[in-house]
């Protein structure tokens, strides 16, 4: 484990050992000091010594602390502007960016994994990694036959890094609701207790991948990369060359940024249908525009079976919320499960918890903006709030069914990119063309 966790000291190390209780109490004294100040001045800067703090621990952890950034990342878009600045770059560093692992320790797992003779595989071995992310680096090298391949290798000791992280984390929420209210930090902490073991199996994700490969395999729009070989700490695929979507939203062109949500939006919506997976990663870290104009697709270590497709009602709930046919999709909810038996549920509670995911379906052309999300965040954060009141009601007398938590995780963090990208796209006519049932007859 301590391969894994080397470098952390100073504040990192003092607040991994705190109480949970002391941590947030940490924070909040950061405002007793602020007396005096406006109410605009002390949130900007609360937010600030918050962002400072967490980036901090994140930058030093590896693992589940790196996945949990990527994960709450998705959500930069619903920060107010005058508070974003100081994590913005941390945000989109934690993505893909973290200290290298030595040459000759990349070497010795290469050994354990592809036999002591691994050299003879490859052509060339580029000691230097291109990419380091949550629980292994990515490194450049050319196989046997002259393809140019990504050789992914997992960090010595991740396994025991992740569970420890895990601790962590649970004790860092409250500096995550400082950074992104509204996101349910516990849930995806959970979520990712959940995931662990698969992800940290290296073979698992090679069988995603190849499943999700085969499936997208001469599509023009879409390209999943080939896997080469593979090995529960070692994956070896064909390369991927582009521009990832984390520099299309700083620096994409209106017509780029559009054509990235569009299809990130497609491929991830048409995964299960055509290879019964969803692909639940979904951070800009993980896909590039190519420079032939495909939407290249990548890291399938987190993934959720959906074989035949998405839950079956998930398209009429869909269109009927959009269409505001209350008594047909409450019946709909009784029957997933959603709504337990006995409760009451009024359409208006209803609407207010499904709005992120309806309001855009109401309109052809829809702008998915920082704005947008902005005002939606802040009537779900606003206690004084008409929405908000609903909103937790409905939180007590509404379930997530099982089989519909990830589609919804994962669909809440599409649309945070989109507004990211700033983008204008027909949402609808992605969900009528593949989601059985969006379309009433």
């Amino acid at each position: 484990m301590a391969e894994i966790r080397r470098g952390r000291t100073g504040r990192a190390a003092k607040l991994a050992t705190l109480p949970a209780g002391i941590a947030g109490r940490a924070v909040l004294g950061v405002g007793k000091r602020m007396a005096g100040k406006s109410k605009d001045d002390v949130n900007a800067e609360l937010v600030e010594k918050a962002a400072e703090q967490l980036f901090q621990v994140l930058g030093e952890l590896k693992g589940a602390a790196m996945k949990l950034g990527q994960a709450l990342s998705v959500m930069e878009a619903a920060i107010p502007p005058a508070f974003a600045e100081p994590y913005r770059e941390a945000l989109t560093k934690l993505q893909s960016d973290a200290p290298p692992l030595p040459a000759d320790k990349v070497h010795r797992v290469l050994d354990s994994q592809l036999g002591t003779k691994w050299r003879e595989r490859f052509q060339s071995f580029d000691d230097e990694p291109v990419a380091s992310a949550s629980i292994g680096q990515v490194h450049s090298a050319v196989w046997s036959d002259g393809r140019r391949v990504a050789v992914k290798v997992q960090y010595p000791g991740a396994d025991q890094a992740v569970r420890a992280d895990l601790k962590t984390l649970r004790m860092l929420t409250t500096l995550f609701k400082q950074v992104v209210p509204g996101a349910d930090v516990k849930s995806i902490i959970d979520e990712l207790i959940e995931r662990t073991e698969e992800e940290l199996n290296y073979r698992i994700e090679a069988d995603y991948q190849r499943a999700f490969a085969k499936a997208f395999a001469g599509d023009p729009q879409f390209y999943v990369p080939a896997v080469v070989a593979s090995s529960p700490k070692v994956v070896i695929t064909e390369w991927m060359e582009g521009r990832k979507l984390s520099e299309i939203i700083t620096s994409g062109t209106e017509d780029e940024r559009n054509r990235c949500a569009h299809m990130l939006l497609e491929v991830t919506i048409s995964a299960p249908y055509r290879c019964g997976l969803l692909h639940v990663d979904t951070h800009p870290g993980n896909f590039m525009l190519l420079d032939d104009g495909r939407f290249g697709v990548m890291d399938f270590g987190a993934c959720a079976v959906h074989e035949g497709g998405l839950p079956r009602a998930t398209g009429p709930i869909l269109r009927l919320a959009r269409d505001e046919k209350w008594e047909e999709m409450t019946t709909y909810l009784r029957e997933e499960g959603f709504i337990p038996a006995g409760a009451t549920v009024s359409h208006e509670e209803i609407n207010a918890y499904l709005l992120p995911y309806i309001e855009p379906l109401r309109h052809k052309s829809f702008h998915f903006s920082r704005r947008w999300l902005q005002g939606i965040a802040a009537t779900a954060a606003d206690i004084r709030s008409e929405q908000f009141a609903a909103t937790f009601k409905t939180s007590r007398q509404l379930n997530l069914p099982p089989n519909y938590l990830m589609m919804f995780r994962v669909l809440g963090g599409l649309l945070g990119i989109a507004a990211q990208l700033d983008a204008t796209i027909n949402y609808a006519e992605i969900v009528d063309k593949w989601v059985p049932g969006f379309r009433e007859d």
